[in-house]
């Protein structure tokens, strides 16, 4: 039997953010474009057998932070100096049901916005950065959550 590698930010949901591991989390996609998260509709239903809405928003605010998180570990001072990642605000937009398992994307951010924030955490040991996380199914966006993450050293 192969053994599978459970990515490290798989395995931090997990261990820190219970509710990550309570919804069954698991990172589909982590690239260069975006981070994919997913979980089973099973463990996240309402009474009417679709998605629940706070488990659709939850995955899609999960995908922001977990592109901000791996952000800060890529950074080879991060291991040095401690860090918190905190959503500052987000609005979400509910357009249609999801009958199956959850998807979430996020899209990582420009260069030119990771450079920005990178320079505001230097000087400022702050900095903000704005993210778009879908719950797709079947091709069409189900939720879109429009946050903004905030971390502090």
């Amino acid at each position: 039997m192969k053994s599978l590698k459970v990515p490290a930010l798989e395995l931090f949901m997990h261990e820190a953010i219970p509710l990550a591991k309570a919804m069954g989390v698991g990172v589909e996609v982590s690239d260069e474009q975006a981070l994919v998260l997913i979980a089973p509709k099973e463990q996240n239903r309402n009474s009417l057998n679709t998605a629940f809405g706070g488990s659709l928003v939850s995955l899609a605010t999960l995908a922001g932070y977990g592109v901000v998180w791996e952000l800060m570990r890529a950074e080879k001072s991060a291991e040095k100096i401690e860090w918190r990642i905190v959503v500052k605000e987000s609005r979400a937009a509910y357009r249609r049901p999801v009958i199956g398992d959850l998807r979430a994307i996020c899209e990582r951010p420009a260069k030119a916005a990771i450079e920005e924030f990178k320079t505001s955490l230097a000087r400022y040991g702050k900095a903000k950065l704005n993210l778009r996380a879908r719950v797709i199914e079947g091709g069409h966006t189900a939720v879109d959550v429009k946050a903004a993450f905030v971390v502090t050293r």
